[in-house]
């Protein structure tokens, strides 16, 4: 389902064209979203929200052109299904009372906590979290 999405530039309405998005203003996005709400069922709609509008416009907006080509650009293709880890124990999904951390080791990160569950992380393999 993702890379036909991907395929049909689906993935990257609002993502810079240099990324292989179309640079569409939210609007489209918008449209998108309300198209997806007339799915009877709520996992098809929500595993597509999560990679167009929660784990992607963050990469898009602030990283740097490596981390573009190897992540964003291939979420938006469709060959790379991008996961979110928010909840935690104690904390749910409450982003302020977060006790994760990353810290930076050499040109590493180094990331410390407990994750209640990876939303769009079933796929086996082409999975990236961020």
């Amino acid at each position: 389902m993702f890379k036909r999405l991907g395929q049909l530039g689906l993935l990257g309405l609002t993502k810079p064209e240099a990324c292989g998005g179309a640079g569409l203003d939210y609007s489209y996005s918008l449209a998108m979203s309300e198209a997806l709400g007339h799915i009877e069922c709520g996992g098809v709609p929500m595993a597509i929200g999560v990679q167009t509008d929660m784990a992607t416009p963050a990469l898009a907006r602030f990283g740097s052109d490596e981390l573009k080509r190897e992540f964003l650009a291939p979420a938006i293709a469709g060959d790379m299904v991008a996961c979110i880890g928010v909840s935690e124990p104690g904390a749910g999904s409450d982003v302020a009372a977060i006790k994760s951390r990353a810290r930076k080791d050499g040109g590493d990160y180094v990331i410390s906590g407990q994750k209640m569950w990876i939303t769009n992380s079933l796929r086996p393999t082409g999975c990236a979290c961020w």
